[in-house]
């Protein structure tokens, strides 16, 4: 039973329907860990229902492209995400949209890291993870 999945490429992206059949054959992938700066290809193309990771309680996201921030916390559905290590500029990206389905997402989340400090946006990060701050990755 595969509990933790690493993904690194810089050749080529990483699709939605790749994440489907994750989300299909793993279903008690409780980490998640993603690299990949490359942008979507068939973003627009694809047309699959959110995907539901429904164990998922770790996703780690700082070496991506924005696509896949979007990926996860905009278009899928992650009911058990308590943790979250992501990239500071997709996040404010990300917050700056203000989808429901990302404010649901992150929600429950209780141990948010981010790649650099923002002093300028604490107010905001904080109003988006109600319970807990952000913290810089070590």
């Amino acid at each position: 039973m595969v509990t933790m999945l690493l993904l690194f490429d810089n050749v080529k992206p990483f699709e939605k329907l790749f994440f489907a059949r994750i989300d299909r054959d793993l279903p008690y992938l409780k980490t998640f860990e993603l690299f990949n700066e490359l942008k979507q290809q068939e973003r627009t193309t694809v047309t699959i229902n959110n995907i539901e990771f429904a164990r998922l309680s770790t996703l780690i996201l700082f070496d991506i492209h924005m696509d896949y921030a979007e990926q996860f916390l905009t278009r899928s559905h992650l009911s058990c995400l308590i943790e979250l290590p992501i990239n500071k500029d997709p996040l404010l990206t990300i917050i700056a949209q203000n989808q429901q389905q990302a404010r649901d997402n992150c929600s429950k989340v209780e141990n948010l890291q981010t790649s650099e400090t923002y002093c300028d946006s604490v107010d905001v990060v904080r109003n988006f993870f109600p319970r807990k701050a952000p913290e810089k990755k070590k």
